[in-house]
């Protein structure tokens, strides 16, 4: 499974309001679980809380990434929110946060099979990808954004595990 088949149209959300790091990532939750019935928002709360608890998940340039591991998630799941206004997330930059990609995986997932999350801080390190999120006039113009670039990670990942079939003539 690629990184780019777990982001879903109707899980990239547009000016959702927020105050702090935990409603932020209580919208997050609310969101997971009402597109997955088997997802409880509270257990999804917990799971991430306790992860921010260890560290900030916030990257810089107004980015964050939760993420965690639960044991009633089946498959992995990700949320792409863009906040109506950056909140405080105890980034190393200190900037405000107002792009939120959250990843859930099942327990036992390893997510390097994903990619791992390098790919999304790849992603998110691009300038002109972050401006096009930010500016994005809806949910689907969002996702078309994050899709795109996600699957122009997959590719490349895909073409740097390929052997090379070139003979060198040396």
């Amino acid at each position: 499974m690629q990184i780019s088949e777990i982001l879903l149209p109707e899980l990239c959300l547009l000016g959702e309001q927020a105050t702090s790091r935990k409603k932020a990532i209580q919208v997050v939750a609310q969101a997971l679980s009402k597109y997955n019935a088997e997802l409880d928002d509270f257990e999804i709360l917990k799971t991430l809380i306790a992860r921010e608890q260890l560290g900030s998940t916030a990257i810089g340039n107004g980015v964050a990434l939760p993420h965690g591991r639960m044991e009633n998630c089946q498959q992995p799941i990700a949320v792409l929110l863009h906040l109506a206004e950056g909140i405080n997330f105890a980034a190393p930059d200190e900037e405000a946060v107002d792009l939120i990609f959250c990843l859930l995986v099942p327990t036992d997932y390893n997510f390097q099979q994903l990619g791992g999350l390098n790919t999304i801080v790849e992603i998110f390190q691009n300038k002109v990808l972050r401006a096009q999120m930010r500016n994005a006039h809806n949910g689907e113009a969002l996702y078309e954004i994050m899709h795109k670039a996600l699957v122009s990670c997959d590719k490349e990942k895909l073409k740097e595990s390929k052997p090379s079939n070139e003979v060198s003539n040396s």
